[in-house]
This record gives C-alpha cells, structure tokens and sequence, in this order.
C-alpha cells in the first residue's frame, strides 16, 4: 500500500461541535483514468484515504473532480463508465461513509434516467446520499463533448449541522455562484477540481498558455469577500493517456473568512499522495475589515443600473 502523506493544521484535539464548523480533509491524489480496472483502483484507494481520514476524526472528506473515473476522459470512456446515483460507486461511498462516520464529497461521472452523463459530485452522510450535484459551468470544449450540464442550482446541505454548498472546479472562479451559495447559508464552499497547467485541447492540439492557478488570487478573494471557507480539493501528478499527458497543478488548500491560508499542499505533496486535515470554525477566524461586509453592504438595486441597456 502506497503511502499517504499526512499535511495537519489543528489546534485542538477534539473535531468541532456541531453547528460551530467541520473538520475537513481534502485528499490530493494522482489516479488512474478511463477504464474499469482504473475505477476499481481509485476506489480502493478512497477506502484507504477515508481510514486515514477516520484516524484524525474528520467529519467531511473530499475527493477532486471526477475522482472514480479519472478526469483526461473521451465522450466513449464517460459513456462506458457513467453510473446512475443509485449505482455501485455512490452505493460504496454510503457505505464507507457509515462506516467511518464522516461524510464525503465524492466527484464521479453521473448517468441520468434519461441517459444524459454529467460531471457530478455526490455529497453522503451518515450513510445517506444528501446531494447529487451537476456541473452547471462546463469548461471548454472537451467538457462539453463529454458531459451535459446541469440546471440547477450547487446546493447546500447541512454536515455536522453546518451549512456546507458545492461548486466544480471552473465554478469556483464565479463569484454570483458564491453570492448565492452564501445567500442560502453557506459557510464553507467546496469545490472538487482538476486544474492541471499545459494540456492537450480537444481538436488535438496543445493549450498555448497553462490554466491559471485560482488559488494564487482566485479562491482567496473569494473566501474574503463572501466570508466563507473555500476549500479547493485537486488532484496531483499525471494522466495520461492515447491523446496526450495531463499534468495537474496538486494546489488543494483551504481558504479562510479573511482570505488567509488554513491549509496548503505544497511542494513535497505533489510526489505523494496526500491527506490534508484542518479545521474550520468562523469563530477563530479576525473579522476581515473594521465595519465594513461585502455581503450585507451590496446594493442589489445598483445592478441593473450598471448594467448596459439593450
């Protein structure tokens, strides 16, 4: 069994109570991609992640972006091995979920009745499937050759009795999905992610700039101005496959209410899988500016005046 690094920032023994915040950990980890021996290994490896999380008493774990199958995916591979939520992949993570005693944020590759697949994340706990999140923002045009977006809204579900909401990867650099996770409770705002750097594009050709690293700017001015925990869960390492090498950035931490870092991997986590733990409580966290507060401060109405008219 390989090894899982261990990056720990807490201040206390015992996890938060409940309603006061959630001790989270977020695993970083290189996977396999496209087949179903690929998909029986990086669940495997989520059965070891999760004990490891159980160890440090974490009440939410989460895995990046289309964790069970890989994410460097063509239409065929997604279609092969899409799952419905009701199917062995969300039904294991019940499971383990009940078991372990912790919920988990498990991004996978979702059929719908109506044979639509989509980039979902299945959000369990206490053995039960609480949210079943799709993608609503694809990025590029190989997610929108391999998946259908959704229509709804990233929810919000209470973990540990603390509002938790949802975006995927790209939907973490919106801010009016912030803005509504935040109007409906939310204190911590996760987001699964594959955020690698070159790639290939899907007419086959290489990107000519790398994706930008959200964390760098991004995800911190986010945590400030809606005074939320963001928490950005991605993997590490390489996939590769016939069409080329993807190589991912291994940048999850978590961002605190002033938009200062909770939790970071660094460099030495992105040549080992790693499990980062900490915890997020907004009680421990200094207000962010002396009166002022983004949220409660916007004028709504200034809207539509700013915008151009038609």
């Amino acid at each position: 069994m390989l090894p899982i690094r261990i990056v720990c920032r807490l201040n206390r023994q015992e996890p938060p109570y409940a309603g006061s915040g959630i001790r989270l950990g977020i695993f970083q980890a290189e996977t396999r991609v496209g087949t179903p021996e690929a998909v029986e290994a990086n669940l495997q490896r989520m059965h070891e992640a999760l004990r490891v999380a159980a160890s440090y008493r974490c009440q939410l774990v989460v895995f990046p972006e289309c964790y069970v199958t890989g994410y460097a995916l063509s239409p065929e591979e997604c279609a092969r091995l899409a799952e419905p939520s009701s199917g062995p992949t969300v039904t294991t993570a019940c499971e383990l979920s009940r078991s372990h005693g912790t919920a988990i944020a498990l991004p996978y590759v979702e059929r719908s009745r109506s044979g639509a697949v989509h980039d979902s994340i299945a959000l369990v706990s206490e053995g039960e499937l609480v949210a079943n999140y799709r993608k609503t923002h694809l990025y590029g045009a190989a997610e929108r050759a391999n998946f259908t977006a959704g229509s709804e809204l990233p929810p919000v579900s209470k973990i540990n009795q603390y509002p938790v909401g949802l975006l995927n990867c790209y939907e973490c650099e919106f801010p009016p999905l912030y803005q509504s996770l935040v109007q409906r409770g939310a204190g911590l705002i996760v987001g699964p992610t594959a955020a690698d750097q070159h790639f290939v594009l899907h007419d086959g050709t290489p990107t000519q700039v790398p994706y930008p690293d959200a964390t760098a700017h991004i995800i911190p001015a986010m945590a400030s101005v809606w005074r939320v925990f963001v928490a950005y869960a991605n993997r590490r390492g390489w996939e590769s496959t016939e069409r080329g090498n993807w190589q991912y950035r291994g940048n999850s931490g978590v961002w605190a209410p002033d938009g200062s870092t909770l939790m970071a991997a660094g460099p030495e986590e992105q040549s080992v899988d790693s499990l980062l733990v900490g915890d997020c409580v907004p009680d421990e966290i200094p207000p962010f500016s002396p009166e002022g507060d983004h949220f409660s401060d916007l004028r709504m109405p200034l809207r539509d005046e700013l915008l151009p008219t038609t």
